[in-house]
């Protein structure tokens, strides 16, 4: 990539980050980039319709959000995902899961299998209760609590089984004892004989609620050993996903905005 595509680029996830109109001398001052080179670029842009001006400064342009309409953004999750998954599966010997929330439910997006896994009844594009599954309840950790209550209702919930919680009041508990331990359990809540361990996976910027999810074998992901082992590897396998799908920081990256040539401007 270009020096000139690279600053145009920073510029452009810079003011996705900020939000709102920007002032140049705070897009200087955060950024790194002196105000000269900063106007030039966004002079370029601006003509384009990808940023716009405005009393307060300068703010991203509908000509963008047009642009990023067309995304597909499940799609762009998966496809960076899949790779960190699919290791998940093999390093743990179970079934690694991707699933996000649509509507009042999660759907699976993608899932990889391991040799010995037990291969679950469920597969990618089937939609899931949120209120009996590992990845449901991670999903519903990243939610407010009045939007968990739209989502459940108050009625009680269907039966799937003997150790479903069906009370909304235990499932809006489980949500927020899987947002104090970093990740959500279903303990044969939907599948008997199954376990899932999932963590929260929550894409900067959109309305993107995912999770990530190890499942397998009551009897081998509750030994305490095994237990620990498995939240170790999710964890990594979640933070590395996390990455794959976060936009760019710029502002983390001050000195990739400064060169010699522009170090004595003003």
């Amino acid at each position: 990539m270009s020096e000139s595509a690279g600053k145009a680029l920073d510029i452009l996830f810079y003011l996705a980050k900020a939000g709102g109109e920007v002032s140049l001398a705070r897009m200087s001052k955060e950024t790194g980039m002196n105000k000269a080179t900063a106007l030039r670029y966004l002079a370029v842009l601006e003509s384009r319709g990808v940023v716009e001006r405005c009393t307060g400064g300068w703010s991203l342009g509908l000509s963008l959000f047009e642009l990023g309409s067309k995304v597909p953004v499940r799609a762009l999750v998966v496809e960076k995902v899949r790779p960190i998954i699919e290791r998940l599966a093999r390093e743990s010997g179970e079934s690694a899961n991707l699933a996000c929330l649509a509507g009042d439910s999660a759907i699976y997006l993608d899932r990889a299998e391991a040799n010995r896994s037990l291969r679950m009844r469920s597969a990618p594009g089937d939609r899931l209760p949120l209120y009996c599954t590992g990845v449901g309840k991670a999903i519903l950790s990243q939610l407010p609590e009045d939007r968990i209550r739209a989502i459940l209702g108050a009625s009680p919930l269907p039966k799937i089984n003997e150790t479903t919680l069906t009370e909304p009041e235990d499932v809006i508990r489980e949500a927020q004892r899987a947002r104090e331990q970093g990740y959500g359990v279903d303990r044969e809540e939907y599948e008997i004989g199954l376990t899932c361990y999932a963590m929260p996976l929550r894409l900067p910027g959109s309305d993107f609620a995912g999770a990530v999810s190890v499942s397998g074998p009551s009897a081998r992901m509750r030994n305490p050993e095994s237990k620990a082992r498995f939240l170790d590897l999710l964890k990594a396998a979640t933070q590395e996903a996390l990455e794959a799908i976060s936009p760019y920081d710029p502002t983390q990256k001050t000195a990739a905005f400064s060169d010699s040539s522009e170090a004595s401007a003003s």
